[in-house]
């Protein structure tokens, strides 16, 4: 389980943004995916990987969703 931005996995990751309205949209390049929100236009582009992310990653990601940081460490201490 994810602690505030660590040990995020896929999974987490996925699950999150299925529960803030992100759907799967297509598979890029090699093990990438992309999730798109449609109310925000947000594209997040997830690396399809069995490790937990770099905070960095993570960090890269949230940005992309256009969602505050505080939404991503709620979820996670939940």
């Amino acid at each position: 389980m994810p602690n505030g931005l660590n040990n995020w996995t896929y999974k987490d990751l996925t699950r999150f943004l299925k529960e803030s309205g992100f759907v799967f949209d297509y598979a890029k390049a090699g093990s990438h995916e992309a999730w798109v929100n449609e109310e925000t236009s947000a594209i997040v582009e997830v690396n399809v990987t069995s490790c937990s992310y770099p905070v960095r990653t993570l960090e890269t990601m949230i940005r992309q969703s256009k969602m505050e940081k505080k939404e991503w460490r709620n979820w996670a201490s939940r």
